[in-house]
């Protein structure tokens, strides 16, 4: 369902105090514990202007141990906003904190029961896809899952019927999802005042008392979270910093607005997951920009493949948004594009569907582009990168934030993107290659810009299983910046961390 609500989050509706209490925060020592080993500093774009929102692109590295309970994720999170987010936090203006793509994606392995599959995202367990090629691995840890939720699996197909879909456990893992990713990110925004945005793949969900539903999911729990359909959606949310509305699941009390994505890439749909509408009122309803109060930047959703596709320029942008999904978005008035996302393969190897050998310069086409083309109005762009191995499934990039008319300075590349290469370029990428001052921030890679080989030979010492001692030594930042309006085009540009 669509929750966007028009000015819900005036004073008036104040329902819930912001500092709304829960778990004790963590320590010191258990931040510590939970701290990436290449964590680099954030990387800050400071222009403090009157009524400009701070946003802050998280990039965080994925980790089985930070799943091993509720409280270690909701320590992890917590955690980063120490060390990335309280520290630089804009006073008297809105703080936006922007997660990435699937930032609940190891939620489902929580607990006792997901150890075996917590072994298999690390890389650890004896799973008989040793020297097999992707998807052995995941498919491994998808079936460990599936196992785990035996009984779970029971109760929803009486209801719901046959659940074959290699994404199931993302169904039958709801309780567990919700209690985990969505009431971590609902209760920081509250506790600390921020806009917290993140997406995941999950199925539809109530809160529910009934004894049937409670024996079946949490026997031990007064409420659980029970999935309503047997569709599974990669859904982007954004929680606000206090409630506004009295009933429904107490985790969506705060959300303002949600976005399911919609096309889907060919793993979410080998997958199972179910796109968002394509076309019609309920595609205008899904793309609704959401206006951050008291500012003048209208926040977009566009979960990474949907930020590539702009399609054909003339008539209704709307009609079909599987094809012109950013044309859409800015007729309907975003004009700061919130592209979270997880890209599922090496940096520096091709792109999804195999054409542009470089994926560095096939991600110009949407975190620059949208702030180049002239076609579209948009002023920012967000881009906050998953990073990290999950079982034999790589998630690498760097995350940005760019603006339209650039920047003073020179300009900055992501790696490889230097100078464009014949023979492994498309033709059409000349432009995209190159300096650019659209960038305000660009995170570091693990290591600097070098020539394309020593870059993909560093990632083949990332990559799982290389034994190697670099092997999944990914890198965890973020990128925080102003975004006022109207853009100034005299501020610095490519932060430095």
């Amino acid at each position: 369902m669509r929750l966007a609500v028009a000015g819900v989050v005036l004073a008036a509706l104040l329902l819930v105090p912001a500092g709304a209490a829960s778990a004790a925060p963590p320590s010191a020592r258990t931040c510590a514990g939970l701290r990436a080993d290449r964590t680099v500093p954030a990387i800050v774009s400071s222009h403090p202007q009157p009524r400009a929102p701070r946003v802050f692109a998280m990039q965080v590295k994925l980790d089985a141990a930070q799943v091993r309970t509720p409280r270690a994720f909701a320590a992890k999170v917590e955690c980063l906003l120490r060390e990335f987010v309280l520290p630089y936090r804009a006073r008297h203006r809105p703080n936006v904190v922007v997660f990435d793509e699937d930032a609940g994606i190891l939620t489902p392995a929580t607990g006792p029961r997901g150890a075996s599959a917590r072994r298999i995202a690390s890389g650890t367990a004896d799973d008989g896809c040793s020297g097999r090629p992707f998807p052995c691995r995941t498919l491994a840890l998808l079936g460990s899952l599936g196992d785990a939720y035996a009984r779970e699996r029971t109760y929803y197909e009486q209801r719901l019927g046959t659940l074959t879909a290699p994404g199931a456990p993302f169904l039958l893992a709801t309780d567990t999802v919700v209690r985990t990713f969505m009431r971590t990110m609902a209760r920081a925004a509250k506790r600390h005042g921020l806009y917290v945005i993140a997406a995941n793949g999950q199925a539809r969900f109530r809160q529910t008392r009934k004894r049937a539903a409670r024996r079946a999911l949490g026997p031990s729990r007064r409420s659980v979270y029970e999935a309503t359909s047997s569709a599974i959606y990669n859904e982007v949310f954004l929680w606000g910093p206090r409630n506004v509305r009295r009933a429904g699941p107490d985790v969506l009390r705060n959300v303002l607005a949600s976005n399911r994505k919609v096309p889907l890439t060919p793993i979410e749909q080998a997958i199972g997951l179910a796109p968002g509408p394509a076309t019609g009122r309920a595609a205008r309803r899904n793309l609704r920009p959401f206006r951050i109060p008291g500012t003048r930047a209208r926040l977009g959703f566009a979960t990474s493949l949907p930020a590539f596709r702009y399609g054909a320029a003339g008539g209704d942008p709307c009609a079909d948004v599987n094809e012109t999904y950013m044309r859409c978005l800015d007729a309907l008035g975003a004009n700061v594009v919130i592209q979270d996302d997880a890209n599922p393969g090496a940096w520096t190897g091709p792109d999804g569907d195999g054409v542009q050998l470089w994926q560095p310069l096939s991600w110009m086409t949407s975190t620059w582009r949208a702030v180049a083309d002239p076609e579209v109005g948009f002023a920012y762009n967000v881009t906050p990168m998953l990073v990290g191995n999950l079982g034999d499934l790589t998630f690498d990039g760097q995350t940005a934030v760019t603006q339209r008319g650039g920047a003073a300075g020179s300009g900055c590349h992501y790696v490889g993107n230097g100078a464009w290469t014949a023979g492994e370029d498309r033709p059409d990428l000349t432009g995209e290659a190159g300096p650019k001052r659209e960038f305000l921030a660009i995170a570091r890679w693990v290591v600097p810009d070098a020539p394309r080989d020593d870059l993909r030979a560093v990632t083949a010492r990332l990559a799982p299983g290389s034994g190697d001692p670099l092997e999944n030594d990914y890198v965890e930042t973020a990128v925080v910046a102003d975004l006022p309006f109207p853009v100034d085009t005299a501020r610095p540009g490519c932060a430095q961390p």
